[in-house]
Order: structure tokens, then sequence, then C-alpha cells
């Protein structure tokens, strides 16, 4: 993380107390040996933040959370994966899991994929821009539109996967 380059110093200075770093640039070597020896080399800024940085503000810690819903994502869309290649088999050698486990992992994943998709939707007014007759269109209305086609998506979807079922 550039900040010392991106931001005024008192911005930097800001975001290293919120991040609990003491300094962001490091005081510049105090013999003339060693200033000839990083006159040569550039320096390469090294943030050093503490362990639980992301746990020190309430922001922070959902960004890390909403990072770690891709992990049980990507592990239930593996599966996924393997199902569909044992369905390659043809109807007669595919038998789906009704086991316990891929029950309990699926229910386990549905929050996460919850979480993961409500924070990107809510993004979608920051993310997509409109002008409808010249106007732009509000922010607010395009993350209804979002939510909405969430919605008749799944709706879709569960009259397929009930469609099949019967």
């Amino acid at each position: 993380m550039l900040v010392g380059s991106l931001a005024p110093a008192a911005d930097a200075a800001k975001y290293a107390a919120d991040l609990g770093v003491e300094t962001l640039v490091k005081a510049p070597p105090a013999s003339a040996e060693a200033a000839a020896s990083t006159a040569a080399a550039p320096r390469t800024y090294k943030p050093e933040l503490p362990r639980g940085w992301w746990l020190r503000r309430r922001h922070y810690f959902l960004y890390i959370v909403r990072e770690f819903t891709s992990v049980p994502l990507a592990l239930w869309l593996l599966w996924l994966l393997v199902e569909i290649q044992r369905a390659s088999n043809g109807p007669k050698g595919y038998f789906p899991h009704s086991s316990a486990g891929f029950i309990a992992f699926s229910i386990a994943c549905l929050p996460f994929a919850l979480y993961h998709s409500y924070t990107f939707l809510s993004l979608a007014g920051v993310i997509i821009n409109l002008k409808l007759m010249g106007r732009p269109v509000p922010s607010r209305v395009i993350v209804a539109a979002m939510f909405g086609l969430w919605l008749v998506a799944s709706i879709v979807v569960a009259a397929v996967l009930i469609g099949f079922a019967r």
C-alpha cells in the first residue's frame, strides 16, 4: 500500500494512525557509508502492520470477512464441478449426493454466498453509471434493479430445479 505517494502528508499520517503504523518512511541512514549504499539501490516501502490491524475498525473487519467468503464458495463450486463430471456418465451412472455432509456443507455455504452477493450488489450503484435521456440514473435505482434481477433469477432457477425434480 503506497499511502505516502498517493495522499498528502496529513492524509498519510491519518492512515498510518488508523493502521497502527508508527511512521510511513524510515529515517535516513546516519553515516556517509550507509548513505552511499542506499543511493545505488532504490528504497522500497514495506508496510509493517500489526497482526490484528483488520480487527481495529468494523469496516476493515467486514472487508476481510467479505474476502473470506470466497473460500467456502470456491470449495462448493469445486464440488459442483465434480458432480457435473459424474453426471457426464449419463443417468444410469449418476447418483446425486444426498449425504448429510454435502447437505450440511451446502447449508453452511449459503450465508457466505448471500453475504458476498449482498455486498457486491450493494456496490452496483457505484460501479455502474447509466444515463437515461441525458440524465444520470440515481445509484439507488441501479441497486434496487440489481436486487430485483437477483430475485427474478432466483425464482427462475428455483422453478427450473423444481420442474426437473418432478
